[in-house]
């Protein structure tokens, strides 16, 4: 703990879990970013003609036309020169219900003095009449909350009130025609980021009566930790994709944890590396 001074080829449904620049000229929303990352990534698979596997990822370099396709708990390479990686998350499977994806991004920290005692957090707007547990829809979620908060508030045996992190989880439906919520208590542990510890010191007291000079104890190594999360509608048989962009900046390495919540199983986290 360092002490630092206290920022096959078919249709495929997609978001976009961290918002980047977009493949092609010009900027691009969330959603647009993750269709495109999603279409490149099929259309490589179509043209190696390699078949869509559930639970698949594919990783490539921002710009760089060859995608690799790594098993689960491996680590991928890039080029030094790509500051950029995109990432394709394809689900193959056919569900009457639905549910939603998540995913844990934390990139290394190239300096001490890069560490973060914050969690972005980012869920994508949930349209009106698209989840019968969220009739009126949900508007886009797209802040940062502390470290401690974060934590707290996904430990069900603290399980603290947050309104941006209450904000951030939804229901959903279940197979059973109930509704369920991502941050159930016997799962919501699921958000939790490995190797991050809560920061000593980092008090309302201490943040309100800031005394110059007054450093915080950051648990973790990390320049940037993510969390985000996904309404995933009824996946029929042409799949579904989940597109994202990880700006690596001069991190060394980042990982990236996903899980899929409901369809009647509890979160299985897989887990990746990308490393420069």
């Amino acid at each position: 703990m360092t002490i630092v001074n206290r920022p096959r080829k078919a249709r495929l449904s997609s978001a976009v879990l961290l918002i980047g620049s977009s493949i092609i000229s010009g900027p691009a929303t969330a959603r647009s970013l993750g269709d495109t990352i999603c279409s490149a990534a099929a259309a490589f698979l179509a043209r190696e003609r390699i078949p869509v596997q559930d639970g698949m990822i594919l990783i490539s370099g921002r710009g760089s036309p060859i995608w690799s396709t790594p098993a689960v708990e491996s680590t991928t390479t890039l080029p030094a020169q790509f500051s950029e990686a995109y990432l394709a998350y394809f689900i193959s499977r056919s569900y009457r219900a639905t549910g939603a994806v998540s995913a844990k991004i934390s990139l290394q920290i190239a300096k001490p003095a890069d560490k973060t005692n914050y969690v972005d957090v980012y869920r994508p707007a949930i349209e009106r009449g698209s989840n019968s547990c969220e009739p009126r829809g949900r508007a886009t979620i797209d802040r940062r909350v502390r470290v401690n908060q974060y934590m707290d508030y996904h430990d069900p045996n603290i399980g603290t009130l947050n309104s941006t992190l209450e904000d951030f989880h939804f229901r959903y439906p279940r197979d059973d025609n109930r509704c369920a919520r991502t941050n159930e208590p016997s799962t919501v542990r699921a958000f939790q980021f490995d190797g991050v510890e809560r920061t000593q010191g980092d008090t309302f007291v201490a943040r309100t009566f800031s005394i110059t000079g007054t450093a915080f104890a950051i648990g973790n190594s990390f320049s940037t930790i993510r969390s985000e999360l996904h309404y995933r509608p009824n996946v029929d048989t042409a799949g579904t994709c989940v597109g994202f962009s990880v700006p690596l900046g001069e991190s060394p390495q980042a990982s990236v944890v996903i899980n899929e919540h409901g369809f009647g199983g509890f979160p299985s986290a897989k887990r990746w590396l990308i490393a420069r």
